[in-house]
């Protein structure tokens, strides 16, 4: 757990470090006028860190709690694999590798890393929605479109096909992202709904309470709240506190899991009574 934390704040720091970098290398270039080849390699090696930074953090949060195990982590492997192949590839002259390595079929090899970057980090991401079973369906096929984005993409650059091939595949890719996207977009605001549909269906006190008066005896049910006996008007005030997540007020009742199931706030257990 600690060394995935500490993966986590590398891979955050990189990110940040790498949003800089762009930053102060896109101002020196403005301020120059120009941009060569050795500041178009620094801007492109900084803007790549970041991306495979960012597929990795989520690889990386998706593994620490264990969602759909081992796709975090095969996720973090590809973004991890992606980043080596296209550094090399960028500076190969620096590194005399030269025309050893820039090939069409180490290009593939790149490109082919760069999606499976992408695509395990995005169906890990969708397994932090917590849904309803009414709308696993919309996950599903969400994580249909991105497999058959994938897929598609995958053979056109293995294939390599011509016209008019080219074209249908073209299409393919295009109805497949907007599925992605369409699905994607959903999955927070569908997280949002079943969240507020699962606290409106837990109950787990009555807001009525049968009690008997202590001045008349008169057994009766009051609601929770100010209320007064019936009989003799003695004013009676019921409170009710029931175990709440402190940061949303997720009722905690019979919840056996170490964290809150709607904001994953930690919950601190009271001792049992010796």
């Amino acid at each position: 757990m600690a060394m995935k934390s500490q993966t986590q704040r590398t891979l955050l720091f990189s990110f940040l470090a790498s949003i800089a970098a762009c930053g102060a290398m896109g101002t020196y270039c403005l301020l120059l006028g120009n941009i060569g080849q050795m500041e178009a390699k620094i801007l492109g090696s900084t803007a790549l860190i970041g991306a495979a930074s960012i597929l990795g953090l989520v690889g990386v949060l998706s593994w620490e709690q264990r969602r759909w195990h081992p796709l975090g982590m095969l996720g973090v492997f590809a973004a991890a694999s992606a980043l080596l192949l296209t550094m090399i590839l960028i500076w190969s002259d620096e590194l005399g590798l030269g025309r050893q390595v820039n090939s069409a079929e180490v290009w593939k090899l790149v490109a082919i890393a760069w999606v499976m970057a992408v695509a395990l980090p995005h169906v890990s991401l969708l397994s932090f929605a917590r849904l309803n079973r009414g709308y696993l369906w919309a996950r599903r096929w969400t994580i249909v479109a991105i497999v058959a984005l994938a897929v598609t993409v995958l053979l056109l650059i293995l294939v390599e096909p011509r016209y008019p091939d080219e074209d249908l595949y073209m299409r393919l890719i295009g109805i497949f992202a907007i599925a992605d996207v369409c699905g994607t977009l959903a999955m927070p605001i569908l997280h949002r709904v079943s969240a507020i549909r699962s606290r409106e269906a837990v109950r787990t006190v009555e807001l009525k309470l049968s009690l008997t008066c202590p001045r008349c005896e008169l057994t009766q049910t009051l609601a929770v709240g100010r209320s007064s006996c019936t009989q003799c008007g003695l004013r009676i005030a019921i409170e009710i506190e029931e175990d709440q997540c402190q940061k949303c007020g997720y009722p905690l009742y019979r919840l056996e899991s170490a964290a809150c199931p709607e904001c994953g706030t930690p919950i601190a257990r009271n001792p049992a009574p010796t």
